[in-house]
């Protein structure tokens, strides 16, 4: 297998560009970190489900095992792949007394997560080298690396890097030049193992194996076909049936796991089928998002007719189509709607289309110079996000700090007409001792912010006997995450109402 990670001919001076801004990127995700983050949505509970199973390992109960890693909603593979990392939690908490669910323990799965997005950027780097020359290359990938909606799930525990990833690696090894000498079945077979490997760690993606499969068949003369199918069939089932095992002793049967979709899959507004990607661009990204719309039909005439190769025919058809199909099953068939996440997956092709627009402009100069506004705009951007996404209060983290306080003499007031259904609790840690810690507290919108059933902002006024220990942005209210299952009127109502995560200890008068 080729080494798909090595840096290919940066070129002289490398380390200053491209190597000095994504330095610089790199440390800000790293930064990132100590704000916590971790937990800070439902679907992160599954991460859980991995320190479960590896507990069940030390105990030799393998049916409890399986069970817990059958129990991920159609994704083992993404438990699966964490089980190296729930090992180290468990090892933590098992020498060091530090609970898996502690803020602490959690940074190890959240610098998993900086791992994977430095992996995924040499893979788009690998990508785009495959018609662009290295200067437009680095554009791509210093643009991509700079989007706020890059930086966004490095705090959390969910697996949309991670498929995107295991796509992205599929395109770079169907498309390098030891590909030509492989035989039809074998580049078969890699394309059905990493299609179905993508779709199995995170099922959202579930147009993910058409990229490979695309490829793998347009890399081929029409003779290979049935050869290169039936390796694609073999590559699929050497990972959906040793799934399919697996949670079947777990009592759980992956492949009718399938057939059920959760209510969450429509959690949004159908009518924003087609407006929804556009929306998340401009309102997320920025100047840098309406860019890269007003490249991607010019990126994509030249991926199609002036390389006309296999990789860029696939990169520039298959995300559209997937795209276009996705918004027809929420527009037309109320089956799916959009959420920043499925967005997440098409930002890199976007990012190829406009490095692929950049070599169409004539001068040399001037193509220079529009790539140079494209960098500008996207660090502008990143320094615009960066501030905002280092204060926000995460409710788990904000409560960590006060591990000791009985859960009954915590007092929970939300506003915006919400209820306490999803409030959330003190995360486990290490009693704290002493004077210091308060004896009551009252905590303003420690919940998830969802559903905001009252257009109004019901704000919440403590008389004087609470003084205020912490007063800072409700991570909802960040743009990027409001496109996570919240319909237009309640996103515009984040925003309105600007919700804080507010802590009070009761003064006695």
């Amino acid at each position: 297998m080729p080494n798909v990670f090595a840096p290919a001919r940066f070129g002289r001076g490398w380390w200053l560009w491209p190597g000095l801004p994504l330095l610089v990127i790199l440390l800000i995700r790293l930064g990132a970190l100590q704000a916590g983050g971790a937990l800070a949505f439902p679907d992160e509970e599954r991460h859980l489900k991995s320190v479960e199973a590896v507990e069940a390992i030390f105990r030799g109960d393998v049916e409890r095992l399986c069970l817990h890693l059958a129990n991920t909603q159609g994704r083992p593979a993404d438990a699966l792949l964490r089980l190296p990392v729930a090992l180290v939690q468990v090892g933590l908490h098992r020498f060091w007394q530090i609970p898996p669910a502690s803020p602490t323990s959690l940074l190890v799965p959240q610098l998993l997560n900086w791992v994977v997005l430095l992996l995924n950027m040499a893979l788009l780097w690998r990508l785009a080298r495959r018609w662009l020359p290295a200067a437009t290359a680095s554009v791509v990938l210093v643009v991509y690396s700079a989007l706020s909606s890059t930086q966004l799930y490095v705090r959390h525990l969910l697996p949309y890097d991670t498929a995107l990833g295991v796509v992205l690696l599929a395109l770079v090894l169907l498309s390098a030049p030891a590909a030509a000498v492989r035989s039809p079945w074998r580049s078969g077979l890699l394309a059905g193992g990493l299609g179905l490997l993508a779709f199995a760690v995170y099922p959202g993606y579930y147009f993910a194996p058409l990229l490979p499969g695309a490829l793998l068949l347009a890399s081929l003369p029409l003779a290979a076909w049935k050869r290169a199918l039936l390796g694609f069939g073999t590559g699929a089932g050497v990972v959906v049936v040793p799934l399919e095992v697996l949670t079947r002793f777990g009592h759980i049967s992956y492949l009718r796991t399938l057939q059920h979709l959760p209510a969450t899959v429509i959690q949004g507004d159908f009518s924003e089928g087609f407006s929804f990607l556009p929306r998340y661009l401009w309102q997320v990204e920025g100047l840098t998002g309406a860019l890269l719309l007003l490249a991607a039909l010019p990126g994509l005439w030249a991926l199609l007719f002036r390389y006309a190769r296999p990789v860029t025919r696939v990169v520039a058809a298959v995300p559209i189509a997937a795209w276009l199909g996705h918004a027809c099953l929420g527009y037309f068939a109320h089956t799916l709607v959009f959420y920043g996440r499925i967005a997440h997956f098409f930002l890199p092709f976007l990012a190829l289309y406009a490095g692929s627009a950049l070599q169409l402009i004539r001068p040399r100069r001037l193509q220079q110079l529009t790539a140079a506004g494209l960098v500008a705009a996207a660090f502008w951007g990143l320094a615009r996000f960066v501030p905002t996404y280092f204060a926000l209060a995460y409710p788990r983290d904000v409560l960590a700090a006060y591990p000791g306080v009985a859960p009954g003499r915590l007092r929970y007031l939300n506003e915006g007409g919400l209820n306490a259904t999803l409030n959330y609790a003190v995360p486990p840690g290490r009693p704290q001792t002493g004077s210091a810690l308060p004896d009551s507290l009252v905590l303003v919108n420690c919940t998830f912010l969802y559903p905001l059933l009252s257009p109004d902002c019901q704000p919440v006024r403590l008389p004087a006997a609470h003084q205020p220990v912490l007063d800072a942005p409700h991570f909802l209210t960040l743009p990027a995450y409001g496109f996570e299952g919240f319909s237009p009127a309640m996103r515009e109502q984040l925003q309105r109402c600007g919700f804080r995560c507010r802590v009070y200890k009761v003064v006695k008068l």
